[in-house]
């Protein structure tokens, strides 16, 4: 399909869909015909800027990533996204959530693929698996699904070098991800495995945002963002 000149993105068509559940997604962005979108969290719960710039700079990097990232184009083109906005910025309840993942994944049994880039800022047990990665562990097999889990970051203010990865980034069957900068070292933020001791965790890099210049970080978002109150 040939790209009308006065869009950002074309229309999308028939083009695989992505699970995300994260924060949540914000429908002013240049590619929101791309993403459908649902909030599930209680409608008094009153919601910030903050709580939608995670959310939706995952989508856009499945969405639209190539276009913002040209070297990093991988020639798969795009993917749309079926996006669930379980959580704020300041936190979520891990059981709550996993509750909704649940739920999610048994009522959209066409999406084999899911992103979850929310994550525990607690290190992970030596000795055993947390509950939260056993359960997505569970999830996967019983619906015959795969997770893109995050390998968690550092929080702000930690100091401590070599921090362990958080739970859920602890599950067996995900495809955990970290992050390196363009020159291929660990990013600043990178937090590290393995889990039992012999589980090699987090499974790959892939390039993040880290660095002291733009030019160093990936592109995550090209829009204007709207205030939401």
């Amino acid at each position: 399909m040939e790209e009308d000149a006065g869009l950002l993105i074309p229309h999308p068509q028939n083009e695989p869909v992505i699970g995300v559940i994260d924060t949540q997604f914000n429908e002013k962005v240049h590619f929101h015909e791309w993403v459908e979108y649902k909030n599930l969290l209680d409608p008094n719960i009153p919601l910030s800027r903050k709580d939608y710039e995670h959310g939706t700079a995952v989508s856009y990097i499945i969405v639209d990533g190539p276009q913002g990232n040209p070297e990093l184009a991988d020639g798969c083109g795009r993917f749309r996204v079926r996006h669930f906005g379980v959580a704020t910025n300041n936190g979520f309840s891990s059981f709550t959530v996993l509750k909704m993942i649940r739920n999610i994944v048994a009522s959209n049994r066409d999406i084999k693929v899911w992103n979850l880039s929310l994550g525990s800022k607690l290190e992970i047990k030596p000795n055993f698996i947390s509950p939260e990665a056993a359960e997505l562990d569970r999830i996967q097999s019983e619906y015959d699904v795969i997770f893109v889990v995050a390998g968690t970051n550092i929080p702000a203010g930690v100091t401590k070098k070599n921090m362990r990865i958080g739970s859920p980034a602890d599950s067996l069957n995900s495809m955990v991800i970290n992050a390196v900068d363009f020159a291929g070292n660990s990013a600043s933020y990178t937090r590290i495995g393995p889990v039992l001791s012999f589980f090699h965790k987090p499974d790959v890099s892939y390039y993040g945002g880290d660095g002291t210049v733009y030019t160093d970080k990936m592109m995550v978002a090209k829009t204007i963002w709207e205030q939401h109150t």
